[in-house]
């Protein structure tokens, strides 16, 4: 089963309907394949186009509300589906991309064909002004706190055999996980439980640029992130000394983020720092040499492990929202001085700066000695700090 979460995808939907129906045909031959649209309120008629696109392979439209859901409830229902159909494996793609191809099926059904649960995720090459909130979150958190280190702990396109899928369907589901804390929450509780995650490479990956939610996508990806670790009685640090020179994340392109998007968020930010500001520098000491900046504060490479520390300490002290809530505001700003710090570097330095953090952002996360289990999180999401500030 090929599952497709979407919401007004409808300029894209046909094509990646397509690919899923010649990389099904391909791999699988044979088979009784299903490819779903898991669609969550379009308004674009993304549903009929999904329909309507030329394909073989039998197809099925699940829908859900727009309002109060996000791409966690279209995972959620897919996983739930695959596992009623007794599907032997669910791969899944994002409705937006444009850069697909029918072997990515092939790639991702291959990796997780085994009777143990397994979890395949991608590793593709990307824009180096994209991937932020894998680059600066995602990817070093899930080395310091879950063993593994990952290059895209929540790239879109993942595949679940069969095992993991009967375990997954079963896991706590905190509301963010309803929404774009899916993909982190997917790969997050795969580790804790310990179960194999493959990296399938799969290419440069071109779809809309997810810069223009900065101020709400890496809020919900955090959330969904504490809520996993808080079921860990403490980290699991990567051994990253065994990982040398694996990480080739940043492709040729770079295409810059619009300037007028920019202004917006960093006068956001400026507005949140000049409410919250007293407070954040109080929850996070690594944040008291940092030099202001034309955006606000420069962070660089080897503050931002630091800060990363801050904020899992004051989580395990029970301080989840303010922690979280604090670190997006951090984050913005690590993520303007690092476009600023990788100016005139090739992507093989670009790679090699974030293997640097990841790797520090381990060693800075195990020295706290930190311990989780005893904190507990909010029962439902809401923006906190961030409500009526963007």
């Amino acid at each position: 089963m090929v599952g497709i979460p979407a919401r007004n995808e409808a300029a894209t939907i046909a094509n990646v309907a397509t690919v899923a129906d010649a990389g099904l045909r391909a791999a699988c031959p044979g088979n009784d394949n299903l490819i779903v649209l898991a669609d969550n309120g379009s308004t674009d008629g993304t549903p009929a186009r999904f329909l309507a696109a030329e394909t073989r392979t039998r197809r099925l439209v699940v829908s859900s509300p727009g309002a109060g859901t996000g791409k966690g409830t279209n995972l959620l229902a897919l996983m739930r589906m695959a596992v009623e159909h007794g599907a032997e494996r669910l791969i899944l793609l994002d409705a937006d991309v444009r850069s697909g191809e029918p072997e990515w099926i092939r790639r991702l059904a291959a990796a997780v064909d085994s009777p143990a649960p397994v979890l395949a995720v991608p590793t593709y090459r990307r824009n180096r002004y994209e991937a932020n909130t894998t680059n600066h979150l995602a990817s070093p958190l899930v080395a310091a706190l879950f063993g593994t280190p990952l290059q895209q702990p929540i790239g879109g396109e993942f595949a679940l055999n069969q095992a993991l899928l009967r375990r997954a369907v079963n896991w706590p589901v905190p509301a963010s996980a309803e929404l774009y804390g899916i993909d982190i929450w997917l790969t997050a509780n795969t580790l804790r439980e310990g179960h194999h995650v493959e990296e399938v490479p799969l290419g440069t990956k071109l779809h809309n640029s997810p810069f223009p939610k900065i101020l709400h996508l890496p809020l919900q990806v955090l959330d969904a992130l504490f809520h996993v670790t808080l079921r860990l009685d403490g980290p699991r640090p990567a051994a990253m000394d065994q990982r040398v020179s694996r990480r080739s994340a940043v492709d040729t392109a770079a295409l810059r983020q619009d300037p007028a998007l920019i202004e917006h968020v960093t006068t956001t930010v400026a507005g949140y720092f000049a409410q919250h500001g007293t407070e954040v520098r109080a929850m996070f000491p690594a944040s008291a040499n940092l030099r202001e900046t034309r955006w606000g504060l420069r962070i660089l490479t080897q503050d931002w492990p630091h800060l990363l520390a801050d904020a899992f300490e004051a989580l395990s002290l029970g301080r989840f929202q303010p922690a979280r809530d604090h670190l997006i505001a951090l984050y913005v700003n690590r993520v303007l001085s690092f476009w600023d710090e990788i100016d005139g570097l090739s992507g093989a330095e670009i790679d090699a700066l974030l293997d640097r953090q990841a790797s520090d952002t381990v060693k800075a996360i195990a020295d706290r000695q930190l311990v989780f289990g005893r904190a507990t999180g909010p029962d439902g999401f809401d923006r906190g700090y961030w409500t009526g500030i963007s």
